[in-house]
């Protein structure tokens, strides 16, 4: 048996301990939304992967998609509150700061927290998901879900407990910033290191060991992947690649790893819209002024800036065939779901010249 040839088997790795993600309470409202600091009060967060069905009221059952519901968008959003099949994220957007309710389904499966994937016998491989990375879902195995991170130029997965799978996550301090306004494209790149970088060729199997026959933990698909040297073997070597939603650690044959000047450089792509009308009234609503989902209902929203709306100057009841009371107004506002109705009202004696609701909080509360 001594002289017998081949790789030694691989040692087993235990399985990585499963990964508590954090709770936290909801305590924003929509009325807030304008107020300073309010971001650091909503750690919620959800990764919106279609523009699909939008209500202003969670109480709305009927599905109310658009055309703008196609696509595969990976877009980040703070959540102010969330029910078994709707989430209710909050944005600028318009100029105004909304919240909006969403279904579920049209946002992305997300790890929420920091975790190492496992194989399908649940040994842990050189595979890691940050906090909030969407993932396409597999099989379930022993306990664990199969999953594969979003990502368009290298293929990894692994297996993971569903104590981690969910659709709204708790954020950490140390993760990426989010802001209220979606920016029409975005960048990545990792944190500074000082270690050599490598492009690494297209279609390369990272393995998971030095072996030849080692099992693949994750396959380049482009031209663009860059990783860094860990160390050096022969012809072998060992590689970290950084990327937006995880990293991997494994290796790869010397001429499949090049040395490179070259820069990490990674685009995304964000949303724009607009909307035009027609035989409606134009009105002024200045900053701070609250926008209700309907006559004497709820607030949903601030606006953030003076701007000139269109609308209706009195509402007009379809049902009773006379105009709403007189101090409130419809206008309305363009989203990436839909163009949101809303209203506001008027607390001035005088029609002619209106003084809109503001949710502004009077200095010294």
């Amino acid at each position: 048996m001594a002289g017998c040839g081949g790789s030694p088997p691989a040692p087993i790795v235990p399985p990585p301990a499963a990964p508590l993600a954090p709770r936290a309470e909801f305590s924003v409202v929509p009325a807030e939304l304008l107020d300073a600091g309010i971001l650091d009060r909503i750690p919620h967060r959800v990764r919106v992967r279609r523009f699909g069905s939008s209500w202003l009221r969670e109480d709305e059952s009927e599905a109310k998609r658009t055309h703008r519901e196609g696509g595969d968008s990976d877009l980040l959003y703070p959540v102010i509150g969330e029910t078994k099949s709707k989430i209710r994220v909050a944005f600028e957007d318009d100029h105004a700061m909304l919240a909006i309710w969403i279904a579920r389904e049209d946002t992305w499966h997300v790890i929420a927290a920091p975790t190492q994937l496992a194989d399908r016998d649940g040994h842990a491989i050189g595979v890691w998901a940050f906090r909030g990375a969407p993932v396409h879902l597999g099989a379930r195995v022993a306990g664990r879900r199969e999953v594969h991170v979003r990502d368009d130029d290298i293929a990894f997965a692994g297996f993971v407990p569903d104590s981690v799978l969910t659709n709204v996550w708790v954020a950490d301090k140390t993760d990426p910033k989010v802001t209220f306004q979606q920016r029409s494209w975005e960048t990545w790149e990792p944190a500074p290191d000082k270690r050599t970088r490598l492009k690494i060729a297209n279609t390369t199997k990272i393995r998971a060991t030095a072996a030849e026959d080692a099992p693949a933990i994750a396959t380049v698909t482009s031209d663009s992947v860059l990783g860094f040297l860990v160390a050096a073997t022969g012809s072998d070597r060992e590689i970290e690649i950084p990327r937006p939603y995880g990293r991997v650690r494994g290796h790869v044959h010397a001429s499949e790893a090049e040395p490179t000047e070259d820069l990490f450089s990674l685009h995304g792509s964000g949303t724009g819209h607009g909307f035009g009308m027609s035989h409606a009234d134009r009105i002024d609503v200045p900053p701070g002024t609250c926008l209700y989902d309907r006559v004497e209902g709820e607030v949903v929203g601030v606006q953030a800036e003076l701007s000139t709306r269109y609308g209706a100057r009195h509402v007009f009841n379809p049902k009773t065939g006379a105009a709403e009371p007189e101090n409130w107004s419809q206008v309305y506002i363009g989203t990436s779901w839909t163009t949101a109705s809303v209203y506001i009202r008027d607390t001035s004696d005088d029609p002619k010249d209106p003084v809109w609701e503001s949710c502004i909080k009077p200095v010294g509360r």
